[in-house]
């Protein structure tokens, strides 16, 4: 049978064969009215009732709040040490987001092994039998995953931009270095922030899909992100700063997120901000697309 279309209702699937027999029941049962809606909300059960996921969040929540506390007292300590006065007479409020915002790579980081163990653990369980039973298109099924993950991250995100508005804001006022709150650049640089998070994030889900192996998926995804940079870098100095390789480091992720949330181009050789974001999501289907592919056609 061919895995991406639904089976007619009380007809038997040979994957619940080896299934206990609630199980094998329940995806009889499921089986008979599939809903991508349903499919969605199945898909973000699991991801709420997944221990790790909320361990990840914790340690994403952790990071923030480090970052801010470290954020309050170097601010403090640069306005009110005289011999600093000229440095901080630079501050400006925008200048303040950005040392916080800095933290969200590490944030990437971690959302995107969130995305990768979303798959990841029903290979290593066992489980993905049941939910193909009880979804069996699988286009369905990987797209309702990929979306509840993204939703959820992007829920956690903005919760962690709720949090440095919280602290930043105030921060900025009691300094008097407060953005106007009208300013594009101020929610530009929040918004790409959010939007990059979880672009890169799901590159770890599509890897997920691929590799079928967490630890794989997490290595390679990490691989993926910083071994451009330094493999750029090391080609740069063994060209003696060739021009092909510096055209090159622009279309690296790291490179394309600074462009795309730098609002504009900073530098002459930058790439506009809709091309920068393009770019991005084209990364995220270099991945996605053979992870969806293979997910269609081998055996789960």
């Amino acid at each position: 049978m061919n895995p991406n279309t639904s089976r007619a209702p009380g007809s038997a699937d040979p994957a619940t064969e080896d299934l206990p027999a609630a199980d094998a029941a329940a995806a009889a049962l499921g089986s008979a009215e599939v809903s991508f809606s349903r499919a969605l909300r199945a898909e973000w059960l699991k991801l709420t009732s997944l221990r790790l996921n909320w361990w990840l969040c914790l340690a994403a929540f952790g990071l923030m709040i480090i970052t801010l506390i470290a954020t309050v007292f170097s601010t403090r300590y640069l306005l009110s040490d005289p011999s600093l006065q000229g440095a901080g007479a630079q501050l400006t409020g925008l200048g303040l987001f950005e040392n916080a915002f800095s933290s969200f790579t590490l944030v990437t980081l971690l959302m995107g092994a969130l995305a990768a163990v979303a798959i990841t653990t029903e290979h290593a369980s066992g489980s993905i039998r049941s939910s193909l039973a009880a979804v069996p298109n699988r286009t369905m099924f990987f797209t309702a995953k990929l979306l509840a993950v993204c939703g959820f991250i992007a829920a956690i995100t903005a919760a962690l931009m709720a949090l440095c508005l919280l602290v930043l804001l105030p921060l900025a006022g009691f300094h008097d270095v407060m953005p106007a709150l009208l300013e594009p650049e101020l929610w530009w640089m929040v918004l790409s922030h959010w939007a990059v998070v979880i672009i890169i994030a799901s590159i770890g889900f599509g890897l997920g899909a691929l590799l079928r192996s967490t630890a794989g998926a997490v290595v390679g995804y990490c691989l993926l992100l910083f071994s451009g940079p330094i493999m750029l870098g090391l080609l740069l100095a063994l060209t003696d700063g060739a021009r092909w390789v510096e055209e090159l480091m622009r279309f690296e992720i790291f490179a394309l997120q600074r462009q795309f949330i730098a609002g504009s181009a900073s530098m002459a050789t930058d790439l506009s901000v809709p091309l920068a974001g393009t770019l991005l999501l084209v990364w995220a289907g270099v991945v996605l697309i053979p992870g969806w592919l293979l997910f269609t056609r081998r055996d789960a």
